[in-house]
């Protein structure tokens, strides 16, 4: 791994460069943004470029000390991961060791991550490490959510924030890293929501892949107008509950990815761009004040998900509600 490998946070690659080479670090980093944006990645990198022991542009990647950190093998660069809650006793544990001076080279890195998952308690006790760190260490705190930390840790870090990459950054990656068709890493880019490790996992992902082919399936069957086929169809939404957020997106997406085609006659601004006859043909059998309906009930029916309305009733009205919108 190379800072030039992490895609699309050219901005902050720049910012812990500079400090590299000024040699200019703070006590304290708060990387923030969603998980997948490449933070740990980043984090180990700058560490390394923090410990390497060549000179000239750091790091080097080919030293030992690199090489030992990108292992995970390197004493002086402590990643502090739990499944669930990082409680005070882990910081207490961060605390002890940091008033030892480090054994290899001269500095200590420690990196938090999931810094959202400590207690208040573990907060507090950590906030008492970064009022008075030593010289030799530094502590980069990984968080989806600044927010869930306290100000006063917040204000004693410099925050560095991870923003969604650009879909068409993250196509190329797939196409010359991974070999990906045009159409299938256009397709996974613009399911990625701007995260190069959710594409990177919806590449491998079978489910997704077999729940997409449902609910394009299901579109399908709206315009057949089998009412009874369509009901049957909610065993599909009661099975998948725990994805019903990805699976209404995808609706949306498809009926938006009819309404720009029907508009524009442009397939580059598609999605699903891997199903282009698809959308051609149901473009062209549906009106476009018609799927701007559909588009509003999909919508309507993710707000009364969200305030718990009585989840097969909702998504029964809401297929009824479509196949009602495409008959009329």
């Amino acid at each position: 791994m190379a800072f030039e490998e992490i895609v699309g946070q050219e901005r902050i690659v720049e910012i812990l460069k500079k400090t590299l080479l000024n040699n200019t670090f703070s006590h304290a980093y708060l990387f923030e943004g969603l998980e997948g944006l490449g933070k740990k990645q980043m984090a180990l990198e700058f560490a390394k470029g923090v410990i390497c022991s060549q000179e000239g542009m750091k790091p080097c990647n080919v030293c030992q000390t690199c090489r030992r950190i990108q292992e995970g093998n390197y004493p002086e660069v402590n990643l502090i991961q739990e499944d669930g809650t990082i409680k005070i006793e882990k910081i207490r544990e961060l605390q002890k060791d940091i008033q030892m001076k480090p054994y290899e080279g001269r500095k200590k890195i420690y990196i938090i991550n999931h810094a959202e998952n400590m207690t208040v308690q573990a907060q507090n006790a950590l906030l008492k490490t970064l009022e008075e760190p030593p010289a030799y260490a530094t502590i980069i705190l990984l968080t989806v959510n600044g927010n869930s930390l306290l100000p006063t840790i917040i204000s004693r870090c410099q925050i560095l924030k991870f923003r969604p990459v650009e879909i068409g950054k993250i196509q190329q990656v797939l196409m010359e890293g991974r070999g990906v068709s045009r159409e299938e890493s256009r397709m996974v880019s613009s399911f990625s929501n701007g995260i190069i490790g959710r594409a990177l996992k919806l590449l491998e992902d079978e489910d997704f892949k077999r729940i997409r082919e449902e609910v394009l399936k299901l579109t399908e069957e709206m315009l057949r107008r089998d009412t009874i086929n369509l009901l049957e169809s909610v065993d599909f939404f009661t099975k998948e509950k725990n994805q019903i957020e990805e699976i209404l997106d995808m609706l949306v997406s498809w009926y938006r990815d009819l309404m720009i085609y029907k508009e524009t006659q442009e397939l580059h601004f598609l999605m699903n761009c891997d199903r282009i006859e698809e959308i051609q043909d149901q473009s062209n059998r549906i009106g476009l004040k018609k799927i701007r309906d559909i588009i509003f009930i999909i919508d309507q029916t993710k707000g009364n998900i969200k305030s718990n309305v009585n989840f097969q009733l909702n998504i029964e009205v809401m297929l009824l509600n479509i196949q009602e919108v495409l008959v009329w």
